[in-house]
């Protein structure tokens, strides 16, 4: 029986090819998108699972309260941990990192590498996380100070190849350290938050400094503990409140808020300063998930309606079959048969289409797909589940209502035009579809504006045209003025200056005091960036009240200070800054007095998913990570090439490194890129796969409706009056679907739009657009069939009456 149900399948697609083709075609798009978007989702889902009792694992988070706001941290002091394992029983193991960010200078046979990518970690690291280790002991391979272990790709860049067990690299810095390499591992995979290159034994540390791993002074390590059971976490959480009670400084104990957050949760759901790799967001899987199901609702709206718009052909089939003594549920079987083999037909098509496009498609999307992961059981269980819902939806009103007649009615030709004559059914699909389509087209319109909006809004201070160097290891930092006498020689350089942090950048958060603010406030405080005295002007920051820095002053580079908006309003000083004094607590713990001499507007330093804090700018101690030059556009390939001759001159020992501000910037809206792609790529798709639904529905309407178009032009309608008798309903649909569609849009994009702390209003014309667009698109759409219609000689229409 199933293979007369397919060779029935065969010989209507051969019947009817263009009908199949667009049926087979639209249900191949649907579900090969869904299969991409559930592989993507698999993979943002799968992270950290690998990793043995992986739900058993935490990571321990810091908060920072402070009179501007609350700070989240991944990292905590490094005592915690131990203590944790010491009293808690159910604290069964523990593992601490920490050095991230830090860039290192590394010397390989007198060859020199900028390192970005390593850490420092305990001796159990490779014990407590399931990397795969190639060569060495996990137990052995930093138990010893001064050891470090590579990844392959690591290895490669230093030794060329990856037999380096033995071999010894060089750290450079104030004082050169050598590490024997002892562990070699394998790359990462790329389903993990925990990112490196290199691993350094904290044994190093240990070695140095005998208290420095369990002092409750610091808080620059990533500690992760493995519980008996992750329903255990309260346990830990109430613990630590205890551990801060006994062991931090009144002074220090809004610093100290530890939380924890499971492992498996770290890449949707904690993005948070100084994590080890950019993560993602449950909003992204929220998002494409309801992309997915759109996508493939629509596609199964379409084929459901393409069936059912030639179903009513089939009406005398039907009856002579029921003449010949087919039973009903013969008919069922076969229709829904039919049904399932061309469901069946296009998930193999779209097997081997996301198969080929995967490769080329993930490197669109930059995330690690692959073909194999196709084959996956929940994959293909998935795609089985689509065949059979697919398939059985569309055959059940052929199946049902057209086996239902009596053979005599369907034999005269007097078979009803449709679900209930009105194809009310029918209608509400095309609108569902249409709905989801307006949605996709407001909210791709939303979210590239918002990108346009994070590129292009005015920050406050000059971004184009600057070169960054990396002023490594402090290298240029003794000689930083004849270092910028030199390159200002250049006549295609505008200005130099320097910084500890670059806008986008860290910050280090300072404690200050004033007499403008209540003494019961605890923990006021400001981000202090420090600045080259000529920061401003090269950086094109205007001074609005009081002035800017004068290096002629001896006092400026060290009492005076200049603040932003925000700053004045906490101090309290509104209008009145200019001339006040307030006391800055130094790195060292000591208070130094400082006098406000200017104040600049809320520049944006920060980016723009976040607000503007309340900073200060001074010179306050001689450490800049990054030197500035403002560049003529027009010469910035001969300006770099000038500046690295430069820096050979006066830092032969370090590296060159640079970069441009403005890439620099935008590299913190990637996320919102890669979002807008695929909004824009899954939006078109929706529309396009809906237009294929609208295209049966109106072949439907044209057939059921085509000796009324007969009769109207018999008693002398126009071709153009038949086109607005047949276009009219289809528009009206569309209407009604925007109607819907645009109250929710505007829910969603709101809903979306709260994660920037500066964003667009959505327009009330992106609404309309949307609107007319998708209009205009249903209506070419349909004209084709309603064209023929209105043309068609009413004879043939009117024959058989």
């Amino acid at each position: 029986m199933l293979k007369s149900y397919f060779l029935v399948a065969l010989r209507t697609i051969r019947k009817n090819p263009g009908y199949a083709g667009v049926n087979i075609f639209g249900l191949t798009l649907g579900i090969s998108a869904f299969l991409v978007i559930l592989l993507v989702i698999r993979f943002e889902l799968s992270f950290d699972k690998f990793h043995s009792d992986s739900e058993k694992v935490f990571r321990i988070n810091n908060e920072l309260r402070l009179s501007s706001g609350n700070y989240k941290y991944p990292t905590s002091t490094s005592a915690l941990a131990p203590a944790l394992s010491n009293q808690l029983p159910e604290v069964t193991d523990y593992t601490r990192m920490s050095g991230g960010g830090q860039q290192l200078v590394i010397e390989v046979d007198t060859e020199l590498y900028k390192e970005n990518n390593s850490f420092f970690v305990d001796t159990n690291f490779l014990e407590f996380f399931n990397f795969s280790l190639l060569q060495g002991q996990k137990e052995q391979v930093l138990s010893a100070p001064n050891t470090v272990v590579l990844t392959e790709t690591a290895a490669v860049r230093y030794f060329g190849n990856t037999n380096v067990i033995g071999k010894t690299l060089k750290v450079k810095g104030q004082q050169d350290t050598n590490y024997e390499v002892t562990g070699l591992l394998e790359n990462l995979p790329k389903n993990t938050h925990i990112a490196f290159d290199l691993l350094f034994s904290n044994q190093t540390f240990r070695s140095q400094n005998a208290n420095f791993l369990n002092s409750w002074a610091n808080d620059g390590f990533y500690n992760y503990i493995k519980l008996t059971d992750a329903k255990h976490a309260n346990l830990v959480t109430a613990k630590m409140v205890e551990l801060k009670a006994a062991n931090i400084e009144e002074g220090r104990l809004h610093m100290f808020n530890p939380d924890l957050i499971a492992l498996e949760d770290i890449h949707l759901k904690s993005n948070l300063r100084n994590e080890i790799s950019v993560n993602g967001s449950m909003d992204f899987v929220y998002i494409f998930t309801a992309v997915g199901v759109f996508v493939l609702l629509i596609a199964g709206i379409n084929y459901m309606n393409l069936a059912t718009a030639r179903s009513a052909k089939r009406a005398k089939e039907v009856g002579m079959r029921k003449v010949l003594g087919a039973y009903r549920k013969q008919l069922i079987s076969q229709f829904l048969g039919e049904s399932l083999v061309l469901a069946s037909i296009s998930a193999l098509l779209s097997l081997i289409i996301v198969y080929l496009l995967i490769g080329p498609f993930s490197g669109f999307i930059n995330k690690p797909l692959s073909s194999a992961m196709l084959f996956e059981p929940e994959v293909l269980g998935a795609l089985a589940l689509i065949v059979v819902v697919i398939g059985l939806g569309s055959g059940v009103y052929p199946a049902l209502f057209l086996s239902a007649f009596k053979p005599v009615v369907v034999l005269k030709g007097k078979l009803a035009a449709g679900m209930g004559g009105s194809g009310i059914f029918r209608k509400a699909l095309v609108v569902f579809q249409f709905v989801i389509s307006i949605v996709m087209i407001i909210g791709t319109v939303i979210v590239y504006n918002q990108l346009s909006f994070l590129q292009n809004k005015p920050l406050g201070f000059q971004r184009e045209n600057i070169l960054m160097v990396s002023n490594t290891n402090q290298a240029i930092t003794p000689r930083m003025e004849a270092f910028k006498n030199e390159l200002e020689k250049n006549p295609s350089i505008e200005g130099v200056t320097a910084t500890f942090s670059k806008p986008g950048g860290l910050r280090p958060i300072i404690f200050v005091k004033s007499e403008s603010v209540s003494e019961e406030v605890d923990g006021l405080n400001l981000a202090g960036i420090n600045i080259y005295l000529n920061y401003l002007d090269v950086m094109n920051i205007e001074v609005q009240d009081g002035r800017n820095f004068d290096p002629t002053i001896p006092t400026d580079s060290t009492e005076a200070i200049i603040i932003n908006r925000r700053a004045e309003a906490e101090l309290n000083l509104k209008g009145e800054a200019v001339g006040k004094f307030i006391d800055v607590q130094g790195f060292g713990g000591d208070w130094q007095r400082k006098q406000i001499i200017g104040v600049i507007d809320d520049i944006n330093f920060e980016p723009l998913q976040r607000r503007t804090e309340s900073c200060f700018y001074a010179y306050f101690f001689p450490n800049f990570q990054e030197i500035f030059i403002k560049v003529n556009p027009e010469s910035q390939s001969e300006v770099v090439s000038y500046v690295r001759d430069k820096w050979t001159e006066f830092a032969p020992s370090q590296p060159f490194e640079y970069s441009f501000l403005e890439e620099d910037l935008a590299a913190h809206y990637d996320n919102e890129k890669a979002l807008s792609q695929l909004v824009v790529f899954f939006a078109i798709l929706a529309v396009g796969i809906a237009c294929l639904g609208l295209f049966g529905l109106a072949s439907y309407s044209t057939e059921q409706r085509i000796k009324e178009v007969g009769v109207r032009k018999v008693l002398g309608a126009s071709i153009w009056q038949v086109l607005y008798l047949l276009s009219k309903d289809f528009a009206i649909l569309i209407a009604i679907a925007f109607v819907i569609a645009a109250p929710v849009a505007f829910y969603l994009s709101g809903w979306w739009l709260q994660n920037f702390a500066f964003s667009i209003t959505p327009s009330v014309l992106t609404f309309l657009l949307a609107g007319f667009v998708a209009l205009f698109i249903a209506l070419l759409t349909v004209s084709q069939k309603t064209y023929a219609a209105a043309k068609s000689n009413p004879v043939k229409a009117l024959r058989s009456e």
